[in-house]
This record gives C-alpha cells, structure tokens and sequence, in this order.
C-alpha cells in the first residue's frame, strides 16, 4: 500500500467513525394517512361519463421532526403464535342450519343474480346487472320457501347505486344521480315504477380539470320515515315515506347512518362507528376502549365482548376479521395437525361452524361480506348465512 492509499483509508475510516446512527424508528418518522371505509363510496363526474367508485382514499404525507429524536433501545417484535385447537369445528350445516340458505345464481332468463339483503327473513333482495357499468340494473326478490325469483323494477340511470338500497315500511329504497341532484326513489317491496320522494342538492367538490366528485348518501327506512346522511359532512336528514317536506335530524351533526336504527361518527378503521346514536329513542352508546364494536357486540383480539361489559366469549379460533349482522364472527382455525380452516362462529348460540378446509395448493372460495350477511359460491348456488330471526 503506497502513502496515497494509507492516507485515504485513514480519512475515510475516521469520516465513517463520525456518521450518527440511523435511529431504528426511521420508517414511523413518515406517516402514513389513515383509510376510512365507508359504507357507500363516491361518484366521479366528468365531462366525458359518470360513474359509481366504491371505496376510501388514503393519503401519504410525511413530517420533519422539530429536533433528532432520542435514539432508545427497541425490544423484539412479538410473534403471534396461533391458537391451536383440538378439533377443527363440524361444517356449519350441521351445526346452525337455520343461518344457511340457498339461493339460485341466476334468474330464470339466465342471467346473474347478486343478492343484497333480506326485505325479510324468507325473501331476499338483489339484482341482476350486465357486466361492466351497467346503466339499469334491474331489481329481483328469491323466495326461499317457494323457490321462485319475482323481477321487481329497473333501476333508473344514469347513476343510481346497488350498494344505496334499503328496505323497511313497505319500501325499497336507493338514490340517484343526475343533473347535480342527488334523487331518493322508491318502490312497493312487492314491485312496482319507481318514484321520487325527495330531491336535492348533492354535495360536489368541485375539480375543473379531472371533474367533479358528487358524494353520495347513507340510506335508512323506519318508522314510517325515510333517513339519510351524507357520505362527506354527515348530519342526518329525514322525510315520509310517502313524501313532503324533508327535515334535518336534531342533535345529529356530523353523524352518518350506522345500522338502523343507529347513526354514529365514523371512526379510523373497517366499518367503525363511535358515538353511536338511537334515531328512535335518543339513547346513546359507550365506546369500549380499543374495540371494533357493531351494536351489541365489541371484538379485542382474540374475544368477544357486550358492549356494556356484561359479558366476555373467548373465540375458538384465531384472526377475528369481521363482525357481521352483530352476531356472526369470521376467523381461522388450526389444529395440532397444522390444518386450517376458516370458520363462523355465531356470538348468538356461542357454537362455531367450517365453511372449508383451507388448501394450500388450491385457492378456497371467495367470501363476500356485508353489514347483514355473508356468502359465497357453491356450485350453481349461493350459500348464503344470516340472521333468520330478523
């Protein structure tokens, strides 16, 4: 090594020596904006066409720290070792039949049929749409004790939301978009034209170069009144069934329509609400610390919890993701052979059903999940799971 080489390598060596460690919390110095799910989306309008995004928006921001944060040792992150059970549960059939029904895929003129929820606890609602943007779908009821679909109403376009409906006094319900307005229909829940009840301003945010965002709105039927909320501002609103003047709701500010007949604030998290109120009775809930809550019950963890702490379920199983129609609980089991499985377990009866043994070498089916029910493909037919009693 001649004298230039030794000279560089002591400059560098003693340049390296000054360099500060990286503090190891470097990644949560860039904060990453929370995503809210909401329960309708919103319509993008341009000048070209409209149509319906369903979904939530995050953002990334970052933030410069006022001074170097104090560099502190971090203890190892914790492994979560999965719950093992003894016995994967029995299929579900057996266990909770009265919460399966079977609904055909396709109606009599062959075409896709999507269900959406029950008018009541033997005849389900959905609809039957072309794929892609369909500008009309239309609207069909099965009824599970005489097996046959009943074709309703086509839905008016241009924008008019599956994902708006709701049912109660007689009524089906959605919104519509057009010409800025945001228009509540209706129709008998037996079929019938569809009507206006009620027509206003939609709320805009205005973009002259990528077009405008129209949010949408919340929907709920009870007590012989029609609610809605903003998607954007909240605050809920309300008109008769059978139509006049529209009012806002007192004491409702910044709420949006929850489960009927709740409203809440919407909260970080999937399908979170806090400060749940009761339309008809003016009853407020508690918000139980650090829980994905629906009415009645509240999910920490691994545990199930009533709201008002009266009582506590430990769940056979592992991953609670989604609590639906307040009852049903999905989640994952493994047992001491290393099989998995997913597997509903109903809050109602605290009994657990498999919907199937998860394969590694061949996908499982696809579990659609919403506020009052779940379902998924099974041969020709939807199985479909749900509340029976309500």
């Amino acid at each position: 090594m001649n004298d230039v080489e030794e000279a560089l390598r002591r400059t560098f060596a003693r340049a390296e020596a000054r360099i500060p460690a990286l503090p190891p919390d470097l990644l949560r110095q860039v904060t990453v904006g929370k995503t809210r799910r909401t329960r309708r989306g919103l319509v993008s309008a341009t000048a070209i066409a409209t149509c319906l995004v369903i979904g939530a928006v995050s953002a990334v921001t970052w933030r410069a720290p006022e001074s170097p944060p104090a560099v502190t040792a971090k203890p190892a992150p914790h492994i979560h070792e999965p719950r093992i059970v003894k016995e994967i549960a029995p299929p579900l059939e057996q266990v909770l039949p009265s919460v399966i029904a079977e609904v055909p895929r396709k109606v009599p003129n062959g075409e896709a049929f999507t269900p959406k929820l029950f008018i009541d606890s033997r005849t389900m609602l959905g609809y039957v749409s072309k794929k892609g943007d369909d500008p009309a779908p239309e609207l069909w009821t099965y009824h599970l004790e005489s097996q046959t679909f009943q074709r309703l109403a086509i839905i008016d376009h241009p924008i008019a939301p599956v994902d708006s409906l709701a049912v109660g006094e007689g009524v089906i319900a959605w919104f519509k978009y057009v010409d800025r307005d945001i228009h509540i229909m209706t129709i008998p829940v037996t079929g019938g034209t569809p009507r206006t009840v009620v027509s206003f301003p939609a709320e805009l945010d205005v973009d002259k170069v990528n077009g405008d965002t129209i949010h949408g709105v919340d929907l709920a039927v009870g007590g012989g009144r029609i609610f809605w909320s903003s998607t954007k501002s909240g605050g809920v609103n309300q008109v008769p069934v059978a139509g006049g003047e529209p009012s806002f709701v007192p004491g409702t500010e910044g709420l949006r329509l929850f489960s009927w007949p709740w409203a809440g604030r919407p909260a970080d998290g999937p399908a979170a609400m806090t400060n749940l109120l009761n339309l008809s009775t003016g009853e407020r809930l508690d918000d139980p610390a650090q829980a994905r809550c629906d009415v009645t019950w509240c999910l920490t963890g691994n545990q199930a919890t009533r709201r008002d702490g009266s009582q506590v379920l430990d769940l056979p199983g592992d991953s609670p993701r989604s609590l639906v129609a307040d009852r049903f609980v999905t989640m994952t089991q493994v047992d001491e052979q290393g099989r998995k499985a997913s597997v509903i377990f109903d809050l109602a009866t605290s009994r657990a059903g498999r919907l199937w043994i998860r394969n590694d070498r061949k996908a499982s089916p696809t579990l659609y999940i919403g506020t009052e029910m779940l379902y998924f493909k099974r041969g020709d037919k939807w199985a479909v799971i749900h509340d029976s009693d309500r």
